[in-house]
């Protein structure tokens, strides 16, 4: 999955900014990477309320994003830096990009676009999304706890065409 933030490289927020940005909204956050500027990195690792997670980041020039995703056109004015997040299925990942897409609308006036849908997300999506990630990360720990101990059931081996010959003749 891909969410992107447009704005300018000058406004870009530093670690501190982030972390604090985000534990003001509530959230327990922490960015586990040692840099101090956010430009320039090529991934996050950090909690999200207790859960480990990382996701790639990606800087670019906003024409080789928008040359891909036209919708995107009409909205830019001077943003001169994209920052592409990229995640698969993981809920902490989806919530603490989220985050940090609020944090970046908030102090640097950000843009942001979720490109599979081709949508844009304002800080009041962002954040009415975050609890949903939250919730069902909260059921996957759930999931993971009950099921740590259990065994995993094999099944038995089927008995092939051939194996069932094998026996016929023996």
């Amino acid at each position: 999955m891909t969410q992107v933030a447009f704005l300018k490289k000058a406004d870009l927020p530093n670690k501190i900014e982030i972390e604090e940005s985000i534990r003001q909204l509530g959230y327990e956050f922490e960015i586990l990477d040692d840099f101090e500027n956010f430009y320039g990195i090529d991934g996050i690792e950090c909690t999200i309320n207790g859960q480990k997670t990382f996701f790639e980041i990606y800087f670019n020039n906003p024409n080789e994003i928008i040359s891909e995703s036209e919708f995107i056109k009409k909205d830019l004015t001077d943003q001169d830096i994209a920052v592409s997040f990229i995640w698969g299925a993981d809920f902490a990942a989806g919530a603490s990009i989220g985050l940090i897409s609020v944090a970046l609308i908030d102090k640097c006036n950000a843009l942001i676009y979720y490109l599979d849908d081709e949508i844009a997300y304002s800080k009041e999506m962002l954040l009415n999304d975050t609890p949903e990630f939250i919730k069902e990360l909260e059921k996957q720990k759930k999931f993971e706890e009950q099921n740590r101990n259990s065994k995993p059931k094999i099944q038995p081996k089927k008995k092939g065409f051939w194996n069932g010959i094998k026996k016929l003749f023996k």
